[in-house]
């Protein structure tokens, strides 16, 4: 019995010295055979290359005052480089009932209501199509709750509660359109509240993969300064994402919408940057490197006067609010107006303003208000508005026929208060007048300017012809694009081709209006100043535009000075200008304008005009320019059924007082 347990247990002996030397040959295998292997195994890491986004370009007047720049704000992110695979759907959840409770807003594109009964948002039809077919893949006819059941397969949301899961789908449905990936994190909220950024930040140790990021939010100093002309920047759509992803854009990007924010593009987006994330095989995050800075966007320095603009548009509102003081049929319905300044020296824009007008800050909170709004403070009258010029058309006329000889200064002709050179039958039973059938007597061309006689320049256009005119006209700026930066109207002069387009027939009656700057011809604010500059430079028309440089961010190089250009040069034969400017300065001290004008302490030349909108309603409009002695700026404000244009002096001798105030206030 005892050889038995004595063999018995050297065998258990044998046994463990066995297991124990397979252990120590497998040890022996995995430390030093193959070691290396192993070693370089559990050091292998996997590297994550993130986007950092580039600070958009600042737009600044032509001192260096900010326009629109940017702000930091606090962005609710989720990371996957940081987020445990299993736990995203438990996550969003969490977070979710976090920023509901602080009242922010989710990003949350999904086409579906938010509450039941569930159903399609109205507007977003394209998206409905693109949800169905590309990611739910359900029929056309599938109702809102198919579309969620199939949502909540792919995405997995089976474990969150029925209140949720409408708001986590819409949530990861966004994630999915927005190309959320471990280099692409996605915002789930963006520009939150201080107060919201900081309950996040002290929960997460708990919200892993959640974090508080910040970025650069538009912003303007005073968002009714220049409105219409700095324009809107918001997200890239999927539509644009196609067009824009091979020039490095992301679809979570800001892009330019319109305005110079829209036409700067290229020059306001930053170079972004590169954050490389290092994770070992066990998903640990063992560094965090920038491997390339991003590079803010580059500065876009106006021609604009910011202290300038904003007189000018408080101004224009005091300008539109004397004519609605005034009688019925008389500016009394004046609802909308525009008001454009030049340096005449230049081209280039010192102040553009419309009322009335927007807070840019406010564009998308206060969007369907400015919106349905029926005095359309969203549109940019000054650029965009086309207006029949009436009266101010007649320094064109004059200065045309003084340039080819057709009269000279001491010409005369005789008014009778009505055109008789044609007969009653060919006028279809009335003869065109003068304002309220006024007769002039014998006027040289100073003096019909000056009071604004109709039957002079009716038959300076018969005997001119609609050619010579519209040539002339459109050396002068009229009918013509301006060269301004934004979109702008070209607007119109009228032609034999335009009204038989229109299914009319052209006749000498046509002539006649059109010389009074009447019939079809539509001009638009910046023309009718860049056309005050152009007399005011005796002919010489420079390109109007409104971008004086672009610099780097930081200031250290002028990328690019726009330069001053002439589009057209109108030879000053017969010193056509000088007389034309002698009936300007007569206007501004003699004539109706003289009210206003007549007592400042320089010399200022201007032409009014009173062109028919309909029945008895007339918009108003005036160009003007000065000191005559030197010009320096030229002048154009047009106001909608404003009445008679001569009120508009008002608004001309403020914005005079305005310039030159600030300038001896600089010590200029």
């Amino acid at each position: 019995m005892k050889k038995v347990l004595e063999s018995r247990l050297n065998v258990l002996v044998m046994v463990i010295i066995g297991i124990f030397l397979a252990f120590t040959l497998k040890l022996v295998q995995y430390q030093i055979i193959d070691g290396e292997k192993y070693y370089s195994k559990s050091n292998a890491s996997t590297r994550i290359n993130q986007t950092v986004i580039a600070a958009r370009g600042d737009i600044t007047d032509v001192n260096g005052v900010p326009l629109a720049g940017g702000q930091v704000v606090f962005d609710i992110t989720i990371n996957k480089a940081y987020m445990p695979s299993d736990k995203l759907n438990e996550r969003i959840l969490q977070v979710v009932k976090i920023l509901q409770r602080q009242g922010e807003t989710l990003n949350d594109i999904l086409p579906i209501s938010q509450t039941k009964p569930y159903t399609f948002i109205e507007g977003k039809e394209a998206e409905q199509a693109r949800l169905r077919d590309d990611v739910a893949k359900v029929a056309v006819y599938a109702t809102e709750q198919d579309v969620l059941t199939k949502l909540t397969e792919r995405y997995k949301l089976q474990e969150i509660p029925d209140d949720y899961l409408r708001i986590v789908a819409g949530i990861r449905y966004t994630m999915e359109r927005e190309g959320y990936s471990a280099s692409y994190p996605f915002d789930i909220a963006k520009d939150v509240s201080v107060n919201t950024a900081t309950i996040i930040q002290e929960l997460s140790r708990e919200l892993t993969g959640i974090e508080v990021t910040e970025s650069s939010k538009r912003y303007y100093a005073n968002g009714t300064v220049l409105p219409h002309i700095l324009g809107t920047v918001g997200p890239i759509y999927a539509e644009e994402y196609q067009r824009l992803k091979s020039q490095g854009y992301g679809l979570n990007d800001t892009l330019g919408k319109s305005g110079l924010e829209k036409v700067y593009e290229r020059y306001l987006k930053g170079t972004d940057g590169v954050l490389q994330i290092e994770k070992n095989i066990y998903g640990e995050i063992t560094d965090i490197d920038t491997i390339v800075q991003p590079q803010p966007g580059n500065t876009v320095k106006l021609t604009i006067d910011a202290e300038f603009q904003r007189k000018a548009n408080d101004i224009l509102k005091a300008q539109v609010e004397m004519l609605q003081s005034r009688t019925a049929g008389w500016g009394k319905e004046c609802t909308g107006a525009t008001m454009v300044v030049l340096d005449v020296k230049t081209g280039g824009v010192l102040a553009i303003s419309n009322y009335p007008s927007y807070d840019l800050n406010n564009y998308n909170s206060n969007y369907s208000e400015y919106f349905n709004d029926p005095d359309t403070p969203l549109f940019n009258r000054a650029v965009q508005g086309l207006y029949r010029p009436g009266s101010v058309f007649k320094v064109n006329m004059a200065v045309a026929a003084l340039q080819m000889g057709l009269i000279d200064e001491n010409f005369t002709y005789t008014c009778r208060g009505v055109y008789d050179y044609y007969t009653v039958a060919q006028w279809g039973g009335r003869l065109p007048s003068c304002a309220n059938n006024t007769a002039h007597g014998t006027i040289n061309v100073k003096q019909a300017l000056k009071v604004s006689c109709n039957c002079f320049f009716y038959d300076l256009g018969r005997r001119m012809g609609i050619d010579r005119i519209n040539e002339s006209a459109h050396n002068m700026g009229l009918g013509v694009l301006t060269g301004l930066e934004i979109s702008e109207q070209q607007g119109r002069l009228s032609t034999p081709e335009f009204t038989e387009s229109l299914g009319g027939t052209w006749q000498a009656g046509n002539v006649i209006q059109a010389s009074i700057g009447q019939l079809d011809t539509a001009i638009t604010a910046v023309q009718l100043a860049t056309y005050a500059a152009t007399v005011a430079n005796r002919g010489v028309r420079y390109a109007t535009h409104i971008v004086d440089s672009i610099e780097s961010y930081d200031g250290s190089q002028v990328i690019y000075k726009t330069p001053v250009t002439v589009l057209s040069q109108t030879p000053d034969t017969n010193n056509a200008f000088d007389v034309a400017e002698k009936g300007m300065i007569m206007a501004s001290t003699e004539g109706n304008a003289k009210i206003f004008l007549q007592d400042l302490p320089y010399t200022v030349a201007s032409k009014t005009g009173t062109a028919q909108v309909a029945g008895d309603l007339y918009n108003a409009t005036i160009m003007a320019y000065g000191p005559t002695e030197n010009p320096e700026i030229a002048i154009a404000i047009i106001a909608e059924k404003g009445g008679n244009g001569y009120n508009l002096a008002m608004g001309v001798r403020d914005l005079f007082n305005a310039y030159y105030e600030i300038k001896a206030a600089r010590g200029q």
